[in-house]
């Protein structure tokens, strides 16, 4: 009995490994690797309406330094200083961007920099009249602002409505390239006649913020639609005003602050590696 047990253990351990190499073997489950994670470029073409604006502070030059009676410089600052519209102009504005995303389940989070050429430029004239110690005096203040380019260095983040179509907010710094322009006339009709002029060009940082759509339709492949608003906030320059009219050629200082914002509309394709 005990020969047939031991017989029967010994066949029993030969069968099992066969058996086991015969058994299927259950694959391990495949896990897709996030659809919009990682880095991508891309070009993006739009429409830039900007809203600058312009306005100025004379400080003028005392009476006495003139050779006038008194009055007269306090008059003539006050026909210099106020605001100049900067109108609302519309332009083209295109450029690229490049940016990394990181996908969580539903959600995708990424930063973004960008930047863009911007061919719009905009200004205005403001003419006023008044009288100036009894001599009327006519003033003509006329600005030339634009912005060359614009910038920016976002985050973002989104909600994936479907597995291709992504919803996103976005905000952080902007900068661009900025200048600026003034001049003035005055006139008298006693003779007196008196210009200047002055002008501003910098690199300036400020912020935008907005949000977009963006859908995924090929492989590595995007389409997004964007609107960003934007504040490269105030420069400020300064010039002078002169005249033969005075003893001293110089009668005011005028200081010119310009504002520069804007809003922005564009369309975008994305490569994603």
């Amino acid at each position: 009995m005990r020969l047939f047990l031991l017989a029967g253990c010994a066949v029993g351990a030969l069968i099992a490994p066969a058996m086991a190499a015969d058994m299927p073997i259950k694959a391990p489950r495949y896990v897709a690797p996030p659809l919009w994670s990682g880095f991508y470029v891309g070009l993006n073409a739009g429409w830039v309406d900007s809203q600058n604006s312009l306005s100025t502070v004379a400080t003028p030059t005392p009476d006495a330094a003139l050779g006038v009676i008194p009055g007269v410089s306090e008059g003539l600052a006050a026909l210099s200083t106020g605001s100049i519209p900067g109108g609302n102009r519309s332009g083209f504005i295109g450029g690229g961007q490049i940016g990394y995303n990181w996908q969580f389940s539903s959600f995708v989070a990424g930063i973004e920099t960008d930047i863009q050429g911007i061919s719009e430029s905009g200004g205005g004239v403001v003419t006023s009249t008044g009288t100036v110690v009894g001599v009327p005096i006519t003033s003509t203040q006329t600005a030339a602002l634009d912005a060359k380019y614009l910038g920016t260095l976002r985050g973002r983040l989104g909600f994936l409505v479907t597995p291709t179509f992504l919803v996103y907010g976005t905000g952080g710094l902007a900068y661009g390239g900025v200048n600026a322009s003034t001049s003035l006339v005055q006139t008298g009709t006693n003779g007196f006649a008196g210009a200047g002029s002055s002008s501003f060009s910098d690199t300036r940082a400020g912020w935008a913020a907005g949000g977009g759509v963006e859908w995924m339709f090929a492989q590595r492949w995007s389409l997004k639609g964007e609107y960003l608003h934007y504040d490269l906030g105030t420069g400020s320059f300064a010039g002078a005003s002169t005249s033969g009219f005075f003893l001293t050629p110089v009668y005011q200082n005028v200081l010119s602050s310009a504002h520069f914002e804007g809003d922005l509309v564009r369309a975008g394709v994305n490569y994603h590696f």
